[in-house]
């Protein structure tokens, strides 16, 4: 692969990872806008939830073997296309259910950008693997961050919740525009790797283990982006604009957290800083959930502890395969969503039945899970060492 083109690869698979964070995030602070204008409940909200994630499972589990078939290039045009044609519906929709079908569309258009970029980095970050996968995620956070302190700015102002989608176009048309400049090298035929079954991956404890936590950790940072504004609202009786302003810092600090931690978990190893960061992670969402109102600025600084869990387990699982990379990424991608959207339907119905404070605490049970599944992955890896 030339030079260029492989740093004109890099700075795209950046720019991916900035509108899924952007696009992702807005969600967050405009679900009680959501709830109001459509009159349902907390569960129907969940359910739109679990609906966006479905189809991002589906790209997921889809998006490999399209790859394969026609390129990362072909893949990513029809992610954007899938994007735009969310956004619009989410923005015109004058009805629940259109509304729910529109996320659906949303959420298989940015898996299929997600498999796009996660296709490319093994090839095209051949060093410091730990370092570039963070520094990618980093420029997620970034979308993160502006994304809902954006959003929330706009709903102080009064503008709808739908027409804030809409200012979603200008990211999703700079990147696109940047994509078409791109040359794509054959990478699907040069690198082919050895073939695996899928049996023989769901058989796989590894494979199984990897998909568990990832799944209770995505669903810790996913629940978080999409619980804690409503929390905050709810539980805490804060503005629109304070508790965006709440969910952005945890962004910026998670943002900060993913361009430092990755030299971090280079220096201290991948499983024990991931550990170490999940722990520190958990008893920051402990002291803001049990402590006093001063403390609930404790979840915020804890976005640091999240930032690099989820590359750098990446960059674990793929120095822990030696064949069938591609189809073990889309199995365990595939089932850590469908964890993440059980989990977080679970959330909102939790906050039906009891409240927003019992529903957003689910997330404290979900990182133990992580914690426990860290453990069992860390004994496997060692008797693989061996």
């Amino acid at each position: 692969m030339e030079s260029r083109t492989q740093k004109m690869l890099i700075v795209l698979t950046f720019g991916l990872m900035l509108v899924q964070g952007c696009i992702d995030n807005i969600r967050g602070v405009l679900i009680p806008s959501i709830k109001e204008a459509f009159l349902v409940s907390y569960t129907s909200i969940a359910t739109m939830i679990l609906v966006s994630t479905f189809g991002y499972i589906m790209a997921t589990f889809t998006g490999g073997m399209m790859t394969d078939r026609v390129g990362q290039k072909k893949v990513i045009l029809i992610g954007f296309a899938f994007v735009l044609a969310a956004i619009f519906g989410i923005s015109t929709a004058g009805v629940y259910y259109l509304f729910v079908l529109a996320m659906f569309v949303l959420g298989y258009g940015i898996g299929l950008l997600t498999i796009g970029a996660s296709t490319l980095a093994p090839i095209i970050f051949v060093k410091n693997q730990g370092v570039m996968m963070n520094l990618m995620h980093f420029f997620y956070g970034i979308g993160a961050t502006i994304g809902p302190r954006f959003a929330g700015g706009l709903l102080n102002a009064g503008v709808t919740w739908q027409n804030i989608y809409r200012y979603g176009l200008i990211p999703v048309g700079v990147v696109l525009i940047y994509f078409l400049l791109c040359k794509f090298p054959k990478i699907e035929e040069s690198e082919k790797e050895e073939k695996i079954s899928l049996l023989e991956i769901l058989k796989h404890r590894r494979v199984i283990l990897f998909s568990l936590l990832l799944g209770f950790y995505v669903a810790s940072e996913v629940g978080l982006a999409n619980w804690f504004a409503t929390y905050l609202q709810h539980a805490k009786g804060m503005t629109e604009l304070s508790s965006a302003s709440y969910l952005s810092i945890f962004f910026m600090i998670f943002t900060v957290g993913r361009l430092v931690g990755g030299f971090i978990a280079e220096k201290l190893g991948y499983m024990r800083s991931v550990f170490l960061f999940v722990s520190l992670a958990l008893v920051c969402l402990i002291i803001g959930v049990f402590g006093d109102q001063n403390l609930t600025i404790v979840i915020s600084i804890g976005g640091f502890f999240f930032s690099i869990v989820y590359p750098t387990m990446m960059v674990v699982l793929i120095k822990s395969f030696k064949k069938g990379l591609n189809s073990i990424l889309g199995v365990v991608m595939t089932a850590s969503s469908g964890i993440n959207m059980l989990a977080n339907w679970v959330i909102g119905r939790v906050n039906d039945v009891f409240n927003e404070a019992v529903g957003f605490s689910m997330i404290i049970l979900f990182l133990i899970m992580v914690l426990l599944f860290l453990i069992l992955l860390n004994r496997e890896l060692s008797h693989q060492s061996e």
